[in-house]
């Protein structure tokens, strides 16, 4: 059943970079793909994702109706190669961590203007290496988090607060399973968080952080030409607050858990196609944050991959509802209703020989 896994290769992909994100669990955006290790053969990958989200409510944006949460467009890449039967390894560069949080400059005729506006950048190297007649393995890796240049504004009074960009390094570390006669690959990794101090104008200094996570990815044959796939994503968001120095914690993240289920149909040799649910509970219906406009997500992805000897192009679409929250500030209480995202997908993988 190893024609399996080539098809979970192609579709795969699809799904994880597929889901969005309002910053009610935390600042993640996309993660690392730890699986493209057990992809066949050297290969380099280019992904590319937008997302457009519609998130509004009857007080902060009651006046223009423009959603809170602006456009965000994300790119990553990727080589993995195979440096003997025994070990494969990858190169990735993304965006872990994002924010296009804008609030109106004033909220019923009082200063507003509230944002956090934040892009991040990731580099990885990470590695397997396959016990002998065992079907286990076991992964490492090590990664650069930098946070670029943001911008910060809690209190009208005081301005933006703008971050020098900084870096910090992390590391990961998992286990992984496999069992060729049911196409059954299982990957279970552990990510500690890492704390970026950034000098910021205004308050001196402030401090963002990376939560530690746990994913459980796996993936099976359960039928002629068919697989079923799911992973389980735990961040722990509630020990990764923005701090500022003087001020303390400007954010409410909560702890948040992510599933994922999918199944994935080859058409035929140049042709798959996937469907998956991705969703992540809510914590509260009520808050006092701004940068926590919603409560949970739902998401519904379809994806489909074309492939040649040489290329696989693949093109996914999901749509996502937020659960309703009713946000209690100094300007009163908004109440952010039937709020959703749409994002689309393009990744190619050439093959390299």
């Amino acid at each position: 059943m190893n024609w399996l896994w080539i098809i979970f290769s192609k579709i795969f992909l699809i799904s994880i970079f597929l889901y969005s994100n309002a910053f009610a669990g935390g600042l993640e955006v996309s993660r690392q793909n730890n699986m493209i290790l057990f992809s066949e053969g050297k290969s380099v990958n280019f992904s590319t994702r937008q997302t457009s989200s519609t998130v509004t409510d009857n007080l902060y944006t009651s006046l223009d109706s423009q959603s809170l949460i602006k456009k965000l467009n994300l790119m990553s890449a990727a080589f993995k190669s195979d440096y003997n039967e025994k070990i494969s390894y990858a190169f990735e560069m993304y965006e872990p961590m994002a924010s296009t949080l804008q609030y109106p400059a004033t909220i019923g005729g009082v200063p507003a203007g509230q944002k956090a506006l934040l892009r991040s950048q990731a580099l990885s190297l990470t590695g397997k290496y396959n016990l002998s007649n065992s079907g286990f393995g076991i992964v490492a890796g090590a990664r650069q988090l930098t946070i670029k240049r943001s911008t910060l504004n809690i209190n009208p009074a005081q301005g933006d607060l703008v971050t020098t960009p900084d870096s910090g390094m992390g590391y990961m570390a998992g286990v992984s399973y496999e069992r060729p006669d049911i196409a059954l690959k299982v990957l279970l990794t552990q990510s500690p968080g890492i704390d970026i101090v950034v000098p910021t104008t205004v308050v001196g200094s402030g401090t963002i952080s990376q939560p530690s996570f746990t994913t459980l990815e796996f993936e099976t044959g359960i039928a002629n030409n068919t697989l079923l796939f799911g992973s389980m994503h735990q961040g722990e968001h509630a020990s990764a607050q923005v701090k500022l120095n003087g001020i303390g914690a400007i954010s409410s993240f909560t702890d948040g858990e992510k599933y994922n289920i999918g199944v994935g149909r080859k058409f035929n040799d140049s042709l798959s196609g996937s469907i998956s649910y991705t969703t992540e509970a809510g914590s509260s219906a009520t808050g006092t944050s701004l940068l926590s406009p919603t409560n949970g997500t739902d998401t519904y992805a379809l994806g489909i991959n074309y492939s040649t000897e040489s290329v696989d192009i693949a093109f996914g679409y999901a749509m996502s509802s937020f659960g309703d929250k009713a946000v209690t500030t100094a300007y009163g209480t908004g109440n952010f209703t039937n709020n959703d995202a749409t994002t689309t997908g393009l990744r190619i993988k050439f093959k390299l020989p």
